[in-house]
């Protein structure tokens, strides 16, 4: 077993060779810190299982992990040469690996759908087979069906960081959810409280939203399919990773204001608030506290969060979204809905591109990138 004791929390992590954990938390409570604790980065996390030291970044064969970022676990051009390199040091299972990506398993890194690398490193690190896995939002910007492969190969004595609660909740053997400066350990039913998934933070309670009459034409685009938005509108785009939604987006990215799946690429101000320009902003999306803070320290739920503020803010009459609920805890997406419902009130239209089925019901029409149907409510 080993037993966790973040520096910067009260309370201790438990993990055993034969769970799956589950660590849930709003966005910033710390528990990407924790994963980067345990690999070995950015502090002393005190562990104890057999041949560990305190403090030394763990042997590969006992503890291994998954960033929130797949670009700074990469050293090969592609899957098939990743894990190549592996095999050099580590007995690697490559079928289990080229089971995950499929086609893409031979497929340039950088040209890759943000799914696909969040998958390849998925497919990399399990490929190796350790003894104790940590994966730090394993499941953001993953299709259905990639969320159902990754949950049916997590391996026993894995400590899972996530926000898609409904999504882990039958898969978890214990919980520890992080409040405030604690940790400890709940119920796994209680994640199927509302209450209590509202009280604390946490996505995966029901959502309900209006739809108004729609009103006149605000864009009309060719992005491979024809794309029309009107006043008020909120229009989904979905379907697998690789679809095409990103690249939809992008085409699009000169006649509506964007935000991309990579917040790190998009800041270009000292401050949170030199990026928004707006209190109202700040505070609709819970970043008043943030204000003064650069906009690169904070946790990649927050960096959304000061994207979609900034989006908000613009006046611009349609904004698109790629992916926003991806690291977005359950204050934050109820603020998201929010936003949506104002941004609706004022007229402007929405396209959204994402897999999370909370968005999907918030849709006007959803069209299937893959299928071209087009859905609406």
């Amino acid at each position: 077993m080993v037993v966790i004791n973040p520096s910067f929390l009260k309370g201790e992590i438990s993990v055993s060779p034969e769970e799956i954990v589950g660590l849930l938390g709003r966005s910033g409570s710390g528990k990407t810190s924790i994963i980067k604790e345990i690999l070995g980065f950015g502090g002393i996390c005190q562990m104890r299982e057999g041949r560990m030291g305190i403090g030394l970044p763990p042997p590969r064969d006992l503890i291994s992990g998954v960033l929130q970022d797949p670009n700074s676990q990469v050293l090969g051009d592609s899957c098939e040469d990743e894990i190549e390199l592996l095999s050099m040091d580590h007995r690697v299972d490559a079928a289990m690996a080229e089971r995950l990506m499929g086609k893409f398993f031979r497929k340039n890194f950088f040209q890759l759908s943000d799914g696909y690398k969040k998958r390849y490193a998925l497919a990399t690190v399990m490929a190796s087979k350790p003894r104790y896995l940590f994966l730090d939002e394993p499941l953001a910007n993953l299709d259905a069906r990639g969320v159902a492969q990754i949950l049916s190969i997590i391996p026993k004595g894995s400590l899972v960081a996530e926000h898609r609660v409904r999504e882990i909740r039958d898969v978890v053997d214990r919980v520890y959810v992080i409040s405030g400066k604690s940790v400890a350990e709940a119920d796994v039913d209680r994640l199927y409280d509302e209450s209590f998934l509202r009280a604390n933070g946490l996505r995966g309670f029901s959502v309900q939203f209006e739809r108004g009459s729609l009103g006149k034409l605000l864009l009309d685009a060719d992005v491979g399919f024809k794309l029309e938005v009107r006043e008020g509108e909120v229009v989904g785009l979905y379907g697998n990773n690789g679809s095409g939604k990103t690249t939809a987006i992008k085409k699009l990215s000169r006649k509506v204001y964007p935000v991309f799946q990579n917040p790190d690429l998009q800041f270009f101000k000292r401050t949170v608030y030199e990026e928004v320009l707006d209190e109202n902003a700040l505070r609709a999306f819970g970043l008043a506290d943030k204000a003064e803070a650069s906009p690169f320290a904070l946790s990649f739920g927050e960096k959304m969060r000061v994207l979609m503020a900034a989006a908000f803010s613009s006046g611009k009459k349609v904004l698109a979204f790629d992916e926003p609920t991806t690291g977005m805890d359950g204050d934050a997406f109820l603020s998201f809905l929010n936003a949506v419902k104002s941004m609706k009130e004022q007229g402007r239209g929405i396209v959204i591109a994402t897999h999370d089925e909370d968005l999907i019901a918030l849709c006007d029409e959803v069209i299937n990138l893959e299928s071209r149907e087009r859905l609406r409510y």
